[in-house]
């Protein structure tokens, strides 16, 4: 019995020394990160429809990611049932890399996710892009408050 219970201690005080270790491991594999900056959005301000996105790579440091060639950049909203839109982002240079067919599907909040490999490691880095809006009328500083015709049946 006390030899069971040696046992039991020693694996329990191993996978208290092991499991550390390990989650600090997936953080050293994460050590290079990625950052995105969303530098604009055509049209502005972002409405439903054909967009372009220029968006910039950095490094840990602050430095431009450059060389990348292109990019996969994948556009999607918080909620359940929205079907992603994935499109290429080319190199502009000086780490700024433009989506190249990229469409808003709808109204809202999108959060944009930039994917590739750098320095022989994929990455991943996201941004959001606040309020896109519906229609395609450029927005006014002014409110429309006059009546609208109701509609015939």
């Amino acid at each position: 019995m006390q030899r069971l219970l040696r046992a039991s201690a020693l694996f329990l005080a191993m996978l208290i020394v092991v499991l550390p270790l390990t989650a600090c491991r997936g953080g050293e594999a994460r050590a290079e990160l990625v950052t995105l900056d969303i530098l604009a959005v055509r049209p502005e301000p972002p409405m439903v429809g054909p967009a372009e996105i220029q968006l910039r790579l950095r490094d840990q440091r602050g430095q431009p990611l450059t060389g990348l060639g292109t990019i996969e950049v994948e556009g999607t909203m918080s909620h359940a049932g929205m079907e992603p839109v994935i499109v290429r982002a080319r190199e502009a240079g000086d780490g700024i890399y433009v989506t190249q067919d990229f469409r808003f599907t709808m109204a809202g909040d999108w959060i944009i996710i930039a994917r590739g490999t750098w320095n022989g490691r994929p990455f991943e880095a996201r941004a959001l892009i606040a309020g896109v809006r519906a229609g395609t009328a450029p927005a006014t500083s002014t409110h429309d408050h006059a009546p609208r015709p109701t509609p015939s049946p």
